[in-house]
């Protein structure tokens, strides 16, 4: 799906380029967007799965989260920035031991996950702030 997306941007980039037709410029705009997004949410899964087998913070790991939050939330996709802020929160829970500063990330990630009923990223949100109630 994302190749599809760069792919598309690669045929606006050409139309814009050698036709002089620029339409297409926002479309890809916002499609490598949800592309960079996709990426940085995948890579700080990756390194959020280093640390749980390292016990090493990595100091891209949060940045990679609320990068793709960010874009999310600018895009308009609750669904992603939902998954997103579940893991700033869980970064910040399990990481760095503190949930006080998690348990935003993880109430805003509960209401967004309801609101697209995505009951996954509900599921996985209420347990960790059931994790940082017990605390």
């Amino acid at each position: 799906m994302n190749e599809d997306r760069i792919d598309r941007a690669r045929h606006h980039y050409e139309r814009a380029v050698f036709s002089g037709d620029t339409a297409g410029l926002d479309v890809a705009e916002r499609e490598l967007d949800q592309v960079e997004a996709d990426l940085a949410l995948a890579r700080g899964r990756i390194l959020h799965a280093r640390f749980l087998a390292e016990r090493l913070e990595h100091p891209d790991e949060l940045p990679m989260f609320e990068r793709a939050a960010e874009i999310y939330r600018r895009l308009g996709d609750a669904r992603g920035e939902a998954d997103a802020l579940f893991w700033v929160g869980t970064f910040h829970q399990v990481v760095r031991d503190d949930s006080a500063s998690a348990v935003p990330a993880l109430e805003r990630s509960y209401e967004l996950a309801a609101q697209v009923q995505d009951k996954l990223i509900l599921s996985y949100a209420a347990r960790h702030l059931g994790f940082a109630a017990l605390g």
